[in-house]
């Protein structure tokens, strides 16, 4: 499945010339009326949309939250589509959403631009100490990653490998999108990359209390939360603020797509 992580797409639009393109691409109206839509980008670069609203591709294609997104028809919500496309077997998942941006300007005729908005958000600041991260060596972009580490089993644990906190920033939506409901932005001012690790407690499913009974209260012995894990163990800290966001305005969409 794909990274869902906050990133937008920063560049001058439209600027689709300059991004790659699928190999093929058989793109058709879906009239079945069912409300069950799929997306899946399988190994070997073949990726499969199923019955996925117009305003999804465009969300899927420039990686952003649904809010982000502003202007367009109000059929955006209602049309949708069936997308079978073939990428190179080694095309990472940023370019593949590029290319979902390449095919919706060629069949769609998509034209759109970027604004600011001021919108709730995370901010990921320098803390009260000195940042606990260890400074990485340059490595490969195959090196840049975070795996899952070890530790007890009721808790999370992930270690970093030579990765930016910008990348940590968007990266702690998908360790806690329970957490992180709005967009998690780096103002650390921290360059390079680096070493790191994060052991946490994830938030328990809230459930609804009986009848009148007060919601329980987590367990005393509960360990560091997200927060928590942050600010103790990477001397980092995240502050609720309203940030000037980026948002992407649709200008113009056609209904129907061109000929395959």
């Amino acid at each position: 499945m794909l990274r869902t992580a906050f990133l937008f797409f920063l560049s001058s639009i439209p600027a689709f010339t300059q991004t790659p393109a699928f190999e093929v691409a058989d793109v058709k109206v879906n009239k079945s009326g069912e409300l069950r839509m799929a997306i899946d980008l399988q190994p070997g670069g073949r990726l499969t949309m199923r019955n996925v609203p117009m305003k999804v591709l465009i969300v899927f294609a420039f990686h952003l939250r649904p809010e982000a997104l502003a202007g367009g028809p109000p059929w955006l919500d209602s049309e949708r589509f069936d997308v079978v496309a073939k990428a190179p077997e080694t095309a990472p998942p940023d370019d593949v959403r590029r290319m979902v941006q390449t095919l919706l300007a060629e069949r769609f005729k998509l034209v759109v631009h970027t604004e600011q908005k001021l919108m709730p958000a995370w901010a990921l600041v320098l803390g009260k100490s000195r940042p606990k991260l260890q400074p990485s060596q340059t490595a490969l972009l195959s090196a840049q990653r975070c795996v899952p580490g070890e530790g007890p089993p009721d808790q999370r644990h992930v270690e970093c490998r030579h990765v930016t906190v910008a990348f940590l920033a968007d990266y702690l939506q998908e360790l806690a999108p329970r957490d992180f409901t709005v967009p998690v932005v780096d103002q650390t001012g921290l360059q390079g990359a680096y070493d790191f690790k994060l052991d946490w407690t994830p938030r328990p499913t809230a459930v609804p209390p009986a009848g009148d009974a007060p919601a329980a209260a987590p367990p005393a012995e509960a360990g560091p939360t997200i927060f928590d894990a942050v600010e103790v163990q990477l001397g980092l800290k995240l502050e609720s603020r309203k940030l000037p966001l980026p948002i992407i305005v649709v200008d113009h969409v056609e209904r129907a797509p061109s000929e395959n």
